[in-house]
């Protein structure tokens, strides 16, 4: 008895080194998101200060006629709409991937707006509008998707997530069904009624550590890293298989279906394609 409380306190030990290194990995992955957001911002501004120096350009009085052949400063971005087409764009995109959706429709909007301050054919400003609109429609579908496909997968966690909590607090296990022994075997067999099975002692452990799993898995959907929501739906299945229970088998039933789900992907924008 002795050498399975010994047990218990190594693997409870491991256990809590497991969530102090997952808890690390996601202070980290927070700081990350924290720098890419900043560099947005940075080239949001950036490209706010390119976007007023051509509005000031544009509202310029006319140059006198003595003065046409003299070079002109020109911010370098008025001369080069594709470009700050383009940077728009990127920032709509970088918007999408870090699940900023609002910002997404917002500089989608405001980039069918200063279409009207650049230098482009009609027929081409025109094709412009369209194709914004159409990228616009595209990201509201795709958002409403991703939305609805995020709710019916953490409902399933979240029941998952209940199952297991009760069964830990019912420290309840089913054991896998045994072949079938003669009336002969059945009576030699000698087991002690005083010592319980390791495995079912460690059972509420890693049950316990599934369980976090299945909260490290919330966290990478709900931050749109859905290969990270796989890998803990892995790791959770590969903890749970050593147990032999019914009840065990089922939860990792649960969480292969799960990894079957294809992540809905952000759509390709159509205006890219026009400029180039």
């Amino acid at each position: 008895m002795k050498k399975l409380l010994i047990l218990l306190l190594i693997l409870s030990a491991l256990w809590i080194v497991k969530i102090s290194f997952d808890l690390y990995r996601l202070s980290a992955g927070q700081e990350a998101l924290g720098q890419q957001q900043k560099a947005l911002e940075q080239r949001n501004a950036s490209l706010n200060d390119q976007l007023a120096a051509l509005n000031r350009q544009l509202s310029s009085p006319a140059v006198p006629a003595n003065a046409q052949d003299a070079p002109l400063a020109q911010p370098a971005g008025a001369l080069q709409p594709a470009a700050l087409i383009g940077q728009q764009l990127d920032l709509v995109e970088f918007a999408l991937r870090q699940q900023q959706y609002s910002l997404a429709l917002e500089k989608l909007n405001q980039l069918n707006q200063n279409l009207e301050l650049y230098a482009l054919a009609p027929a081409l400003k025109a094709s412009l509008h369209q194709a914004v609109g159409k990228d616009r429609q595209m990201v509201m579908q795709f958002v409403n998707a991703n939305a609805e496909q995020q709710n019916k997968l953490s409902a399933v966690l979240n029941q998952l997530d209940q199952g297991i909590a009760q069964e830990i607090k019912a420290q309840y296990a089913q054991p896998a069904p045994q072949p079938a022994r003669s009336f002969w075997q059945r009576w030699i067999q000698v087991e002690s009624a005083q010592q319980p099975s390791p495995l079912l002692m460690q059972r509420s452990i890693i049950l316990k550590e599934a369980q976090l799993r299945l909260l490290l898995a919330q966290q990478q959907l709900h931050k749109g890293q859905y290969i990270a929501f796989q890998q803990e739906l892995t790791e959770a299945v590969h903890i749970l298989k050593p147990l032999p229970d019914a009840k065990t088998r089922y939860f990792i039933q649960r969480l292969n279906a799960l990894q079957k789900i294809p992540a809905i992907t952000a759509p390709i924008l159509n205006t890219r394609a026009l400029i180039g």
